[in-house]
């Protein structure tokens, strides 16, 4: 089999790492990908729809989806228009992502426990609701915001300037919610649009600084699967909030073939989803995948052709548990103006290294680095705990210039 994944982060790599395993596929593409791919896959360049649909039908048995950019651009659309079996929903399922204000009446439509939620389309609209519900403490932009779409409030004045910044940067509409309390994680799962099986449960640390302080990021490092989640509650999550989604997709006549990320907030009263990833998340994927041991290129293939219920379709994980750490430029999210370094990844023992947007540089022998998330590093143990050992011991042999990752990732609460 013939694989190529769209994307270039380090969620696409773990996806590129994982497919090599498969004894199905003998030969990767990634597109765009990154030189810290090139020794799994082929990295070839996106230029257009309509070049990669001409690729993908001379090259390709199976196209899967990893950036989100390729839905809200339409590739996924092009691809199943040529009929080019891709793992990705259409742009028109993919707004369960790329649109919070889609997702959150698709939620209460289909009675999935979430937060209060209102939507407004501009600066009266939500003056007007302020003034009534002072219970609003996020405001959040409709689209996708790499993370950072969201503001948490403690007053209504806060709420209003908030909505007004949201406005002058996203334009409308913009979502107002509760905060709830609890402890954040994600369930995954991959569907057909009538099956589906789980990819585990997860958690990932979003803010920048150890104890889940400073900015909010793309996220910092993930452990797999999450403690928080008992056989109890993972029933619950399936019954309550998994078969609902997948229903409410084929209810709603919405063409869905690809993962689904469910985050969630462990609350008092039970799971509520915050919000629903069209794809598995990065850091999540990571750890997810570090443990999975199955034929994924099959798996996949059986789910893009509508079939997940065919033999063979059992997700095997193991029993124990991953966990990723992050290396992020000194000053994400916020500033990006130092060069960061890492030297000696050739010296790692324990884990294995995902690199999100990396460029080898011939004439110094080293890798350059765009944007702030640079490298992830995941390891796995019989235990959490073993597999956090495992990840920080080799992140101890690096040598880190203008680097910096969070020290508790995997640390029980």
């Amino acid at each position: 089999m013939k694989v190529l994944v769209l994307g270039s982060g380090g969620r696409e790599h773990a996806l590129i790492h994982a497919l090599a395993r498969s004894p199905s596929v003998h030969r990767l593409y990634a597109c765009p990908g990154n030189d810290g791919m090139k020794g799994l896959c082929a990295c070839i360049p996106f230029s257009s729809n309509a070049d990669l649909v001409r690729f993908a039908r001379e090259n390709v048995d199976l196209n899967v989806v990893g950036s989100s950019r390729f839905v809200e651009e339409g590739t996924v659309d092009a691809l199943m228009t040529a009929g080019v079996p891709v793992l990705g929903p259409a742009a028109d399922a993919g707004r369960i992502e790329t649109s919070k204000a889609f997702a959150s009446s698709f939620l209460v439509k289909h009675n999935v426990p979430s937060p209060m939620t209102q939507i407004v389309a501009n600066r009266a609209e939500a003056e007007r609701f302020l003034t009534e519900n002072p219970w609003v403490k996020a405001v959040k932009c409709d689209g996708f915001s790499r993370g950072q779409g969201v503001l948490l409030v403690d007053t209504p004045q806060q709420a209003r300037e908030a909505v007004e910044s949201l406005l002058k940067k996203h334009g409308p509409p913009v979502v107002l919610q509760e905060r709830l309390t609890g402890v954040e994680c994600s369930y995954s799962i991959l569907t057909d649009g009538n099956q589906w099986v789980s990819f585990s449960s997860s958690r990932e640390y979003r803010r920048a600084q150890d104890g889940e302080t400073g900015p909010t990021t793309g996220g910092m490092g993930s452990v797999c699967p999450f403690f928080g989640v008992t056989p109890e509650l993972d029933d619950r999550i399936r019954n309550r909030i998994v078969m609902p989604v997948v229903n409410g997709l084929k209810e709603d006549k919405l063409i869905y073939r690809g993962f689904l990320s469910l985050h969630m907030i462990l609350t008092a009263s039970g799971p509520k989803v915050l919000e629903i990833n069209a794809r598995l998340g990065d850091p999540e994927t990571q750890s997810i995948l570090a443990r999975f041991r199955g034929n994924l290129a099959t798996l996949l293939m059986d789910c893009a052709l509508g079939r997940l219920d065919a033999t063979g379709s059992e997700v095997a994980f193991g029993r124990n548990s991953a966990v990723s750490v992050v290396l992020a430029r000194k000053g994400y999210p916020d500033d990006d103006s130092l060069e960061p370094r890492i030297g000696k990844l050739d010296e790692l023992v324990d884990t294995t290294q995902f690199h999100s947007g990396s460029t080898w540089l011939d004439n110094e022998q080293r890798f350059s680095f765009r944007g702030g998330r640079l490298v992830t590093l995941s390891a796995i143990g019989e235990s959490q705990g073993e597999a956090r050992r495992k990840c920080y011991a080799d992140l101890s042999r690096l040598v880190l210039e203008n680097v910096v990752f969070r020290k508790d990732i995997g640390e029980e609460e």
